[in-house]
């Protein structure tokens, strides 16, 4: 939203923009803009130019400086709209009668005063919720209260609460809700088997990891011929969560769980994701199973849907199963569930083939493993593997997926998609540009996902492979649900829906609704208020995953500078995987990323070369690229800012 208006100086009119938008502080006092109009580009707002502005107000600006070539439009702040209703997260030093809150959040750039009837017997270093109650001009820094004190910081399991609330994230269910959940029985009663497809004579198995509580999707699979029978049985959540309900409106409002290292916050009470939902092994269980009937050549040929009945025959686990498929354990002693096995890993190949071949875009990068002991301190960081069990359930769920999607846009009725669109234009030039300064090309005008597949694999195993795959990750678009089916570009997928995770996501929940309307003959017709509350639906959760993932990434960060506190002025071997203005970031072999300055390096004045990508010193011409082993110390780790500063070892020193 922008809009023009005049004001008078000595006597002349002038036209100016203003432009409304959420401004983003620096600690540094300068900050940058964001306007809500998409066509603008994000204006620098200097320090005396922020007037009484916090992080993330919404508020007006006035273009001073336009935009050039060579810098960004710059402009003031000319009226707060809105103030930052965020919840604040920060720690508490006592001063006397009063004290003060430093903020967690790095781009924050005023600490918090409170008065001494604000306190809450908060105590120094205690992370306290604080929320502000006055700012102005005339102000130092903006007064306000502790709303919650957390605890003190060295207490175990404060750290990952304080993001818990800094996300605002629910912790309790409606009153309602619980009394559902308490009301439900353990096991099935006789009405709930009726008018469903009995499956359980068939093998079938879940494979999860080894701490895996809710169990939302099982396999059982047959051959006939050169033919493959894929039975995908999930869990019928909807049986449970009635349309409306006051526990479908908790799940809506949650939209999905939320996995921080050491606590789930579930987007369902316990009682049903790890309890009457769960495909628990040897119990019956509700399902939506869908039966794919697979060539040779990884392609469906039939399918059906049912409302069934199940029975998991075992719980399994993702390394026994690989272990067994990669002839490293003969673990199970069952020869029906290893040919089972054998069938699964013999088809999951061919569908990944397949995948692969219309071009299905596989990113590579290491996951960090992050194990905590009891405390909720880390044990250890490592690699994540990604082993052939892993990869047979991430298949099949991805046909499943495209299965149900297919469906329903051939029968073209309202549905919920899980939409890629390709990315911009702009981004696609951009990124084209920087790969030429590899040599490397993508041919032709138009973009598809096996150009991008292509690349990765002719610089797999090349210095520049970490930055090619982030950068080539940067360029795309966010995936989002829509009412409308559209390209799900990282899968080379066309409608492509979310069904196989309705314990933990709710647009699987609405999915499920809708399959089991169609089943029975109930597809609603496409009324306006249904259009409108399927987009509404679409936005949500959306968004509710996109502050999922931003708070799970924020534990891994602040677990990974937590490890490392314990190894400053230890040496490590890493590999330089990005290089920038400021100096160079390392990776070490554990995925732990840390940065080493451009002024710690002491033996020449460096140069940042934008166009290939290195640090150059002046006089030595001592080069710093992609993918070059290093050997760092670890110098500092900051807490508050979830950053980490390498020092480069140098041949010389002793460490």
């Amino acid at each position: 939203m922008s809009m023009t208006f005049f004001i008078k100086n000595k006597g002349e009119r002038m036209e100016k923009d203003i432009i409304i938008g959420k401004i983003r502080t620096n600690k540094k006092g300068f900050a940058f803009f964001i306007p809500e109009d998409e066509n603008y580009p994000d204006v620098f707002i200097s320090k005396f130019d922020i007037n009484d502005a916090l992080d993330n107000d919404i508020v007006e600006v006035e273009i001073i400086k336009e935009k050039t070539e060579d810098a960004s439009p710059e402009g003031r702040v000319v009226k707060v709209i809105e103030r930052n209703e965020a919840t604040l997260i920060g720690k508490f030093q006592s001063v006397k009668n009063y004290g003060f809150v430093v903020l967690e959040d790095k781009n924050a750039s005023h600490d918090i005063f409170i008065p001494k009837e604000g306190m809450k017997k908060a105590k120094t270093n205690d992370l306290v919720v604080v929320k502000i109650d006055k700012f102005d001009k005339s102000d130092k820094n903006p007064t306000g209260h502790v709303v919650e004190v957390l605890g003190n910081i060295n207490q175990p399991g404060v750290d990952i609460l304080s993001i818990v609330k800094k996300y605002d994230f629910p912790v309790e269910f409606s009153k309602k809700t619980r009394a559902y959940a308490k009301s439900l029985d353990d096991k099935l009663r006789p009405a709930d088997y009726k008018n469903r497809k009995d499956l359980r004579n068939l093998l079938t198995v879940t494979i999860d990891g080894y701490d895996s509580k809710d169990f939302d999707d099982a396999i059982s699979i047959e051959k006939n011929g050169d033919f493959y029978d894929l039975y995908v049985h999930i869990a019928d959540v909807s049986h449970y969560v009635g349309e409306n309900s006051p526990i479908d409106r908790d799940a809506y409002q949650r939209g999905n769980s939320v996995y921080l290292m050491d606590r789930v916050i579930p987007m369902l009470p316990e009682k049903l994701s790890n309890g009457i939902c769960s495909l628990n092994p040897q119990e019956d269980r509700l399902a939506v199973t869908v039966k794919m009937t697979i060539n040779k050549n990884g392609k469906v040929k039939d399918y059906s849907f049912y409302e069934s009945v199940i029975r998991s025959d075992h719980r399994l686990i993702y390394d026994d199963v690989s272990d067994f498929l990669e002839d490293k354990a003969n673990i199970f002693h069952d020869k029906k569930l290893e040919e089972a096995l054998l069938m699964m890993y013999d088809l999951s190949k061919k569908i990944e083939k397949r995948r692969q071949d219309r071009g299905s875009i596989d990113f590579k990068f290491n996951e960090a493993r992050i194990e905590l002991d009891k405390k909720g301190k880390v044990k250890d960081i490592s690699i994540e593997e990604r082993r052939v069990s892993n990869q047979i359930i991430e298949n099949f769920m991805i046909i499943t997926n495209e299965v149900v999607g297919g469906h329903f846009a051939n029968m073209d009725v309202a549905f919920l998609y899980r939409v890629h669109e390709k990315p911009d234009e702009e981004k696609v030039t951009e990124f084209k540009r920087m790969i030429g300064r590899f040599g490397l090309v993508i041919k032709g005008q138009d973009l598809y996902p096996k150009d991008f597949q292509q690349l990765l694999k002719e610089v797999e195993g090349k210095k520049e492979e970490v930055l090619i795959n982030n950068v080539m990750l940067r360029t795309m678009k966010k995936a989002e649900y829509r009412r409308n089916a559209d390209i799900h570009f990282g899968l080379a997928s066309m409608n492509y829906s979310h069904f196989t995770a309705p314990i933990r996501r709710y647009s699987d929940l609405v999915v499920h609704r809708i399959l089991k309307d169609s089943l029975k003959g109930k597809i609603r017709k496409e009324k306006d208020s249904y259009l409108k509350k399927l987009d509404e639906i679409a936005e949500r959760v959306s968004t509710r995953e996109r502050v999922a993932e931003e708070a799970e990434r924020e534990v891994v960060d602040l677990k990974k500078c937590e490890y490392m506190l314990d190894y400053i002025g230890d040496s490590f071997d890493g590999v330089i995987t990005s290089v920038t203005g400021f100096g160079f970031f390392v990776e070490l072999a554990n995925t732990v990323e840390g940065l080493v300055h451009m002024r710690n390096l002491r033996d020449d004045y460096y140069i940042f070369d934008e166009e290939n990508y290195h640090i150059i010193g002046e006089h030595t011409g001592r080069k710093f690229e992609l993918g070059q082993p290093v050997r760092i110390k670890v110098d500092n780790v900051t807490m508050e800012s979830r950053e980490i500063d390498f020092k480069l070892v140098e041949k010389d020193d002793k460490k």
